[in-house]
């Protein structure tokens, strides 16, 4: 069965990117089905990274270890992610704004 193991989004000018203490970052507002997002799924671990455009490696990365539905849109989700060092090349079809790995279990 595939899940979802990382998941690459066009967040020019850090929209709505917000640091936290410890090495935490919230992330903007995204559109990504709830289904991936299982306790159990994140639990085998998800990354998630920002980047300005395809071509480039992501500005800011790491794991995702929690999510809460926005406020404004509630179709959209906010990341709290801890931060990696190592960025990270986009991965992932479509002409969106998003891209996922997928990987088989």
């Amino acid at each position: 069965m595939s899940r979802v193991a990382g998941i690459h989004v066009i967040c020019e000018n850090r929209l709505r990117v917000e640091r936290l203490d410890n090495g935490y970052f919230r992330s903007g507002h995204w559109w990504v089905d709830k289904d991936h997002l299982t306790k159990e799924k994140l639990d085998k671990g998800i990354y998630f990274a920002l980047h300005e455009t395809k071509k480039e490696l992501s500005y800011l990365q790491g794991i995702i270890e929690d999510w809460e539905q926005s406020s404004e849109d509630s179709k959209r989700i906010i990341f709290k992610v801890k931060a990696m060092n190592q960025p990270i090349g986009w991965k992932g079809n479509g002409t969106g704004e998003k891209g996922y790995l997928w990987l088989d279990d």
